[in-house]
């Protein structure tokens, strides 16, 4: 099956392994689905991602600090750990789950899984190929929710609120980290 025809719940499975400075050594045979469905054909091996720090991929600089503490701890503690997230497509819910364990050796091996699916009415705000304005518009990284307000809402809700229908072109979209997926995975981290 080539990577057009594959489910979309199959496009946001993959693992990969890094060093003990946090790079990335090897990536899955499923990698390449994950970066062509979310719009970034550049980290398709060769060379892809491969020799860079993961921690520098993050979207954000909050989670990027969140990663670098996820992966120091579980390198200090030699104990896995997994946390959910959310990775939604325009028609659907994804309930993921990011796995982090110890490498035999030195290093990382971390996955990323699906857990559950909800189907939705189709969102144009995550839709990478909609056209976009110049606006932005802050979504958490982890549950997707949007900030509208000083409140963090559902997409949906988001729309709603924002009048996105009306909009000729949508906002685009940057990542950030809501107060509570801050403090659970905080918590998580602090806890392992």
């Amino acid at each position: 099956m080539d990577d057009e025809s594959r489910p979309i719940t199959d496009a946001a499975e993959c693992a990969y392994e890094l060093d003990a400075n946090f790079r990335i050594l090897r990536v899955d045979q499923r990698w390449a689905v994950v970066a062509r469905s979310n719009g970034a054909p550049q980290l398709i091996p060769p060379p892809g991602p491969i020799g860079q720090s993961a921690v520098s991929c993050a979207t954000d600089m909050t989670s990027a600090l969140i990663y670098e503490r996820l992966f120091t701890r579980v390198l200090e503690t030699g104990r896995a750990i997994a946390i959910a997230f959310r990775c939604d497509a325009p028609a659907l819910r994804l309930y993921m789950n990011l796995s982090i364990e110890p490498r035999s050796g030195e290093g990382l091996r971390v996955e990323t899984t699906l857990t559950r699916a909800e189907e939705r009415p189709p969102m144009a705000l995550l839709d990478p190929e909609a056209p976009r304005g110049s606006d932005l518009l802050l979504m958490c990284g982890w549950c997707k929710s949007v900030e509208v307000a000083g409140r963090w809402v559902e997409v949906e809700e988001a729309v709603a609120a924002l009048g996105l229908f009306e909009r000729l072109y949508l906002p685009r979209v940057t990542h950030g980290m809501c107060p509570p997926c801050y403090e659970r995975v905080c918590q998580e981290i602090d806890g392992l």
